[in-house]
């Protein structure tokens, strides 16, 4: 099955928004999780504070909702939410 160019730009956010929850906890009260969703929001990896173990949380997070391997030595260079999310829509294809 061959996905549209929608559905991978709103799984690989979701799969952002998910990976977040997990690794940055108390990121996200409700007007900005529908801003982030909306994709109206971009955020900077380095303002959400997370130390190696929620790095490690957010790269294992992001494979295990979409298969694409991110490792934390990766994040600096990607360093927004924006980032992130444009490299797994590329592995996706």
């Amino acid at each position: 099955m061959q996905m549209t160019q929608e559905t991978t730009i709103s799984r690989s956010r979701q799969a952002v928004f998910e990976a977040l929850k997990i690794a940055a906890p108390g990121t996200f009260d409700e007007a900005l999780r529908r801003a982030f969703l909306a994709e109206a929001l971009n955020l900077k990896l380095a303002d959400l504070h997370m130390d190696s173990l929620g790095e490690m949380e957010f790269c294992i997070a992001i494979e295990l909702s979409t298969g694409v391997t991110l490792l934390p030595s990766e994040l600096g260079e990607l360093s927004s939410t924006d980032a992130v999310e444009f490299r797994i829509r590329q592995a996706l294809g």
